[in-house]
């Protein structure tokens, strides 16, 4: 299954990306309840991409262990284990 945004405009889809399916398929449409905004088509946006590495050497992974221990600690005290 393949996801991909579009814009409806006077009865037509019209895809942002270009997609590799040439076969026909059947398709289902969500109309989303947001007004469609204009943006710059040469922008390309790749959130993943964007924000690879933005939180390095923050040591995020250690400091959400430690507090989950410290979670686990407290819940622990207050059942007397």
């Amino acid at each position: 299954m393949l996801s991909i945004n579009g814009v409806y405009d006077k009865g037509k889809i019209e895809l942002i990306k270009k997609i590799s399916i040439k076969k026909k398929r059947k398709v289902i449409v969500t109309f989303l309840d947001e007004p469609f905004e204009e943006i710059n088509p040469g922008l390309e946006i790749d959130p993943i991409r964007d924000l690879k590495g933005c939180a390095r050497g923050l040591n995020l992974t250690e400091k959400l262990l430690k507090s989950r221990k410290e979670d686990l600690n407290i819940e622990e005290s207050k059942w007397g284990r």
